[in-house]
């Protein structure tokens, strides 16, 4: 049995490709600003789990401002990141996501 993964983290770029990452599987960009996020443990059942997300760059690029909402899916594997502009029009934004598992 291998150790407990406490922590997953990624970065994003805004056309759902991965940047780079800890334990991500896959990123697609659903729609205007839905990014679902496979993860290669499971977030729900013996995990508890929680999440930071903020816009942000994948490299040097200037980034507009903007926020993201995170959120679980069926899948225990999966989760969903939506992203905004400012005034909460759904916009592709690049972000950057850690969560956390206990």
């Amino acid at each position: 049995m291998t150790e407990f993964e406490k922590r997953l983290a990624c970065v994003i770029a805004a056309d759902g490709s991965i940047a780079r990452g800890y334990m991500i599987d896959s990123c697609e960009l659903v729609g205007a600003n839905q990014y679902v996020i496979t993860w290669k443990v499971p977030l729900q059942k013996e995990a508890k789990t929680n999440f930071s997300c903020v816009i942000g760059s994948t490299e040097q690029e200037a980034v507009e401002p903007g926020f993201c909402t995170v959120g679980l899916m069926a899948d225990p594997m999966k989760m969903n990141v939506h992203t905004y502009d400012v005034a909460g029009k759904p916009a592709k934004r690049p972000f950057h996501l850690a969560v956390f598992r206990d």
